[in-house]
């Protein structure tokens, strides 16, 4: 039986003395004293020792980094994570960090921190387009291939394909469009996730869309005439505006 990433992260855990006591709540019994620790704290206090292990190979440290991530949900776990990860030059832990992440965005309500820790690091400048092409848009391309694209509108890659790209504002738009296009064409059920995907695109600082192409895709999208904003962002890009901080006045005119 498989040994999962959470077990691996208890295991190292115990052997530096810190155990679970109660949800968010650990105790830490190496000497001087027994302390009580809460979710931030052990993060804090063992991310980077994990990931410094050297009784551990580097994806194995990657494992146990991401089981600590699902124990404590703490940002801080994705803030050592992504230095080593983005240090490394062996593709076997980039990989191993990749598919923990996608595997953690197929949930229905994927660990926050996890997604945060995308949109602010990862979605931003030279790694932006690696990562979207790891989380999601290596699979469009492959299932497109294969005439399988139906199969985001269901299950846990619908689950992920919504997570990115309700995420993906700042991804360049010659990187993202096509796949916006992909699964806009086969499946009404991401429809809102592409929309946010568009609205995000324009309102966030470092956002990218074509306008053109961006109404293009948007009159495609099958939404209720009252979704929140969407009349909004029809007018800002029939008008030509690519982003929000250009004219903010343009929004509300």
């Amino acid at each position: 039986m498989r040994t999962s990433d959470a077990d691996l992260a208890l295991q190292w855990l115990a052997g530096a003395g810190i155990t679970p006591l109660a949800p968010g709540r650990w105790l830490d019994r190496e000497p001087p004293g027994v302390t009580e620790m809460s979710n931030d704290d052990v993060a804090f206090a063992c991310a980077y020792s994990i990931l410094d292990d050297d009784e551990s190979s580097g994806v194995q440290r990657v494992h146990t980094a991401l089981g600590l991530l699902d124990l404590t949900g703490s940002f801080q776990v994705m803030i050592f994570m992504n230095g080593y990860v983005h240090d490394h030059d062996d593709p076997a832990v980039i990989d191993a960090f990749w598919a923990g992440c996608r595997t953690r965005l197929e949930a229905a309500d994927p660990i926050e921190h996890l997604r945060l820790s995308l949109r602010t690091y990862w979605f931003l400048g030279r790694t932006a387009e690696a990562a979207f092409a790891a989380l999601l848009g290596d699979d469009v391309r492959r299932l497109a291939t294969n005439g399988r694209l139906p199969e985001l509108a269901h299950g846990p890659l619908h689950h992920r394909a919504r997570h990115v790209l309700e995420d993906s504002g700042t991804i360049r738009w010659t990187h993202k469009h096509h796949i916006f296009q992909a699964v806009t064409t086969v499946t009404t059920e991401l429809h809102p996730a592409v929309f946010l995907g568009l609205l995000d695109g324009y309102h966030e600082l470092y956002g990218d869309l074509q306008p053109a192409d961006a109404l293009t895709l948007l009159e495609r999208l099958h939404l209720p005439a009252d979704t929140e904003h969407l009349s909004q962002l029809r007018t800002v890009l029939a008008k030509g505006a690519k982003n929000h901080r250009d004219d903010p006045a343009l929004w509300n005119a």
